[in-house]
């Protein structure tokens, strides 16, 4: 089942318990107080007939020529009949209906004292359902009998009831078409995305855009979709310029290879100092290769690292980083840091060694030095120093000033730092330093 339809049948579902618990007890309650008003109604008449009779010896004519007599033959509630001594009943109008007479409504009419009363339920032929009081008037005189319809009022909840379902039908229906649209509109960015997640999936499109505004949930997750679609575009862009850049770069040592493999078919017509001059740059270019492509899978690995971000100690860093740098090159390597930052170690440490090993190899004589804070790291030398032509593309991917190119290396070192201060939030920078030499680094 689609996602509209459950999201519809829920909110029908839901609506119509709604509606349904509502509606019986709208009409619990407006039954329970008609039927209490009636019985309320019906009791004080009856009330009112028994103080009549308490307050005075009446007959049935006297009762009816009485004002709460004449009260009761007229009320519109309840159904009133005077009965004389002997339990035959007193037509006082024409259009009122008569009650018929039991035995036991004889019996009360025949008594002497006055007020009691007999209740009954009858049911005269063709007639209502009636709630029957007989009140005695005393002195074997006679009665007066209160009647309270009760078919009357069962058809009037009867009424009540079908206006009630007909009313509740109406606002369920109301309410499923609404659940509907609400689910409509809910479900139409979901269902865009799900369609553009199989075209991405099929087809690898990346070019799709789902935004469209808002601020509920499904614009948040469209909009969150859109910026890994972009993010998964640029990787795709980047990763195909890494693989021209690599193409490029591996070119022209394999070239090189190829052509000394050549060479070496002729191995027996060079005299033994070509030999070993060829032996010397298959093994030069052999190296280069290997360090190019171990580069190329560092730089890889560094963009897609997963490192959980961690306290650093800044001054343990610089240690570990020195040591290192002075068992490979023997040069002095000195430290000046402070601090803790919060970062990834691994990718810290291995910027900061590319950034001391390029001072290394630029900077031939003098001391490489380390200044680490947690605002960011600077290493310095007293090389040649930063061209102005080379500063804006030091950190570019296989860039390599006109200095550097006869120099072992590939180009990716500094790129690398590049990542790593892009993945901290920081900027890098290419400088020269007052009285010559270098200064690189970046922030954090």
């Amino acid at each position: 089942m689609r996602a509209r339809r459950r999201a519809a049948l829920a909110s029908a579902l839901v609506a119509s318990a709604a509606v349904v618990a509502v509606a019986l007890l709208g009409y619990r309650a407006a039954t329970e107080l008609f039927e209490g008003d009636a019985e309320r109604v019906f009791r004080e008449h009856v009330r009112a007939a028994v103080d009549a009779t308490h307050r005075a010896e009446l007959t049935p004519r006297a009762f009816v020529e009485a004002q709460v007599g004449d009260e009761l033959l007229h009320s519109r509630d309840v159904v009133v009949q005077v009965l004389g001594g002997n339990g035959v009943a007193i037509r006082v109008e024409s259009d009122r209906p008569t009650i018929p007479v039991y035995s036991d409504a004889k019996e009360v009419a025949a008594l002497d004292a006055a007020g009691q009363q007999a209740e009954s339920g009858i049911t005269p032929r063709g007639g209502d359902e009636l709630r029957l009081v007989t009140v005695s008037l005393g002195g074997g005189r006679g009665a007066v009998q209160v009647a309270r319809p009760i078919t009357r009022t069962e058809r009037l909840l009867d009424g009540l009831a079908w206006r009630t379902a007909g009313k509740a039908g109406a606002v369920l229906l109301l309410a499923v078409l609404a659940g509907w649209l609400v689910a409509r509109r809910t479900t139409r960015g979901l269902e865009r995305l799900a369609e553009t997640a199989h075209e991405v999936a099929a087809g690898g499109r990346l070019d799709v855009v789902l935004a469209t505004g808002g601020t509920d949930e499904v614009a948040r997750l469209a909009a969150a979709f859109d910026s890994v679609l972009v993010r998964l575009a640029a990787a795709r862009e980047d990763q195909r310029r890494l693989v021209q850049d690599a193409n490029h770069e591996l070119r022209t040592p394999l070239t090189s290879l190829r052509t000394n493999v050549s060479v070496l078919k002729r191995m027996d017509e060079l005299s033994p100092e070509s030999r070993g001059q060829l032996i010397e740059d298959l093994d030069g270019e052999t190296r280069e290769l290997s360090h190019l492509v171990a580069e190329l899978m560092e730089f890889s690995s560094e963009r897609r690292v997963d490192e959980e971000f961690g306290a650093v100690d800044l001054p343990d860093l610089g240690d570990r980083v020195a040591t290192r740098a002075r068992r490979r090159s023997g040069r002095d390597v000195l430290v000046d840091a402070e601090g803790v930052v919060t970062g990834r170690a691994r990718g810290l440490e291995r910027a900061l060694a590319n950034l001391v090993d390029n001072a290394v190899k630029f900077a031939p004589d003098g001391p490489v030095e380390l200044v680490l804070r947690p605002t960011g790291f600077r290493v310095l030398d007293r090389g040649p120093g930063v061209a102005p032509e080379d500063s804006a593309r030091i950190f570019d991917r296989f860039h390599r000033s006109a200095a550097a190119r006869s120099l072992p290396g590939s180009g990716l070192g500094l790129a690398i730092v590049h990542e790593v201060a892009t993945t901290h939030g920081g900027a890098v920078f290419a400088r020269t330093r007052p009285g010559g030499g270098a200064e690189i680094g970046f922030t954090l």
